[in-house]
């Protein structure tokens, strides 16, 4: 399903113009003399060195830098909440940065914009990383044999945290097996005033990314994605579907989250668990990094990690968590050739099997395989979740694959759902009609 950027408001290429002539002043040649000084790449990501949540995007990005002295950057770093919209600006105002990052949903409409370089000749210039990266990983971002991203991590979207003491006190010796069993669970913590789940979609995408793609995946199954992003029969009107919007509401209706779940952010969501406050919080294996270096030890000690249990009667898979696709970094169409060495050296060294190695010891699941695993001191969170996905199936996640339209419409409706303003049909309804608007 291809949308044009061409279609984008006039309001959004107006802002375009402002951010262009904001970010694009620095553009700089260093010396007059002698052999022409390299041209510095510009470099946009998310990934802050100075955040009170390290990545290992920044340690590796930072490696780069002292590695490669002679390599500069007019580096440019958004929010997570922020960095989507201001891409889409700048796609929509063809003015892209050299290097920056793309979720799958982009690809296709980026490269019917001819705004992507096809990556090929850059992984074939090193044999090891093209061939280390784990079998998939790349298929959202290729397109006719034309591979446009390549991705750091590939973990899953959904993963529950959850407190081991509080949920033993609510009766349960582990995490539930069954949906009965959870909505049993979470009706019980209710009774004891704890809140069930710490939930912060302010950015929007916490309930779409994080919960719906894995719900969403248990009820109908993963070819009704696949029927649905092919446009081969899928509707977000099936009863399958609607019914996991039925549930992700119901969950609400029960008392399963915070009141000001569409005002506070994720990292609020994490703060309230952290403090005891709530008995779990739902997010991507990313988060598993930022429970162990941000929760007080003994919040770390007694998390454990679970999934969605098993839905009864339910036609998907019954272990699956949507993962397998997230950010990548991407080379803008009108690069200047002469960056391109450098360029290519800065992607290896953020995405093959050493910079994987660090990757795992964030917490997070590489793109790129590690051998010996075992010699890797890995922190026992990271050892669970590990643990955790060898008994799980990747699913599709919904807002790296549908056109970001669609994805803005869903996020916004499931946040109204989620208060009562639509029922599970209207909301279905709703992001059918937006669906089908974009195939015309």
């Amino acid at each position: 399903m291809k949308k044009s950027l061409r279609g984008l408001t006039s309001s959004v290429l107006i802002a375009s113009v402002v951010l262009l002539a904001a970010c694009g002043s620095n553009d700089s040649k260093e010396g007059t003399d002698g052999a022409k000084p390299k041209e510095k790449i510009k470099f946009m990501h998310m990934y802050d060195k100075n955040s009170s949540q390290p990545s290992h995007q920044a340690d590796l990005i930072e490696n780069f830098k002292k590695e490669h002295p002679d390599v500069t950057f007019e580096e440019e770093i958004q929010s997570h909440d922020n960095y989507e919209t201001k891409i889409k600006t700048l796609a929509a105002a063809n003015g892209l940065p050299d290097v920056f990052l793309v979720k799958p949903s982009m690809i296709s409409t980026f490269v019917d914009n001819e705004l992507l370089l096809p990556l090929n000749d850059l992984l074939d210039k090193s044999e090891d990383w093209k061939n280390g990266f784990v079998e998939g990983i790349i298929e959202p971002y290729t397109i006719d044999g034309k591979t446009y991203g390549v991705q750091m991590s590939g973990g899953p979207t959904h993963v529950i945290y959850y407190n081991k003491d509080l949920i033993a006190k609510a009766g349960f010796s582990e995490f539930p097996k069954t949906w009965t069993e959870f909505e049993a669970l979470i009706k019980e913590l209710v009774k004891q005033k704890i809140t069930p789940i710490a939930l912060g979609n302010k950015g929007k995408w916490v309930a779409n990314s994080s919960y719906i793609s894995t719900l969403g995946d248990r009820f109908t199954g993963t070819e009704w994605f696949n029927s649905l992003v092919a446009n081969n029969g899928a509707k977000f009107t099936d009863p399958e579907f609607v019914q996991a919007l039925s549930t992700l509401q119901n969950l609400v209706n029960i008392g399963a989250f915070n009141k000001d779940m569409n005002s506070i952010d994720n990292n609020q969501q994490r703060t309230i668990y952290y403090n005891g406050k709530a008995a779990m919080f739902i997010e991507g294996s990313w988060a598993a990094n930022a429970v162990e270096t941000s929760a007080p030890k003994e919040i770390v000690e007694k998390t454990g990690l679970a999934v969605f249990p098993a839905i009864e009667g339910a036609k998907g898979a019954q272990n699956s968590v949507s993962g397998g696709g997230g950010w990548a970094y991407a080379v803008n169409a009108k690069v200047d050739p002469a960056k391109l060495d450098d360029i290519q050296k800065l992607l290896k060294s953020l995405t093959d099997s050493n910079a994987a190695k660090l990757v795992l010891e964030y917490g997070d699941i590489p793109s790129s395989k590690v051998e010996n695993i075992e010699s890797l001191e890995l922190t026992p969170m990271s050892k669970e979740l590990i643990k955790l996905l060898e008994t799980t199936k990747y699913s599709p996640i919904y807002d790296t694959r549908l056109s970001p339209g669609l994805t803005e419409l869903m996020n916004t409706t499931m946040q109204d759902l989620m208060i009562g303003k639509y029922t599970p049909q209207q909301a279905a309804e709703i992001m059918q009609k937006e669906y089908e608007s974009e195939l015309k």
